[in-house]
């Protein structure tokens, strides 16, 4: 449902440190996105796209549920993350943020949003 991903190479020096986040997947898209604290973002699923998140700043508390012909199934997993962690969402989980500090984070996506069909759908609760 949801992958933490641990950095895969890390050197510093004077200079401060390069660190390695993603080396792996395919992404077709990638953006950046800046809540302010108290905003919700997402609550939509895909179902083909992976998404993989970077946090730069702040802190978001993200829940994460499974969907199966168009509802929520299971239980919710709720994790709260913060500045340097990485994330990478499966195809059919539900996700929604909430900015607890106001954030900036990268957004890479596996599959390019079509303006015509995009891959997001909401839950009909």
């Amino acid at each position: 449902m949801i992958q933490f991903v641990d950095r895969y190479f890390s050197s510093s020096d004077d200079r401060g440190f390069l660190e390695g986040l993603i080396n792996f997947g395919t992404w077709e898209e990638v953006n950046f996105v800046y809540s302010d604290k108290g905003s919700i973002r997402g609550n939509h699923y895909h179902k083909s796209t992976k998404e993989a998140f970077i946090i730069l700043s702040g802190n978001i508390v993200a829940t994460f549920q499974k969907v199966q012909d168009g509802k929520l199934i299971g239980d919710n997993l709720i994790y709260k993350v913060d500045k340097r962690k990485v994330f990478i969402i499966e195809p059919m989980v539900n996700h929604v943020f909430f900015v607890e500090e106001s954030a900036e984070w990268i957004n890479l996506l596996s599959c390019k949003m079509s303006s015509n069909s995009p891959d997001f759908y909401r839950i009909n609760y």
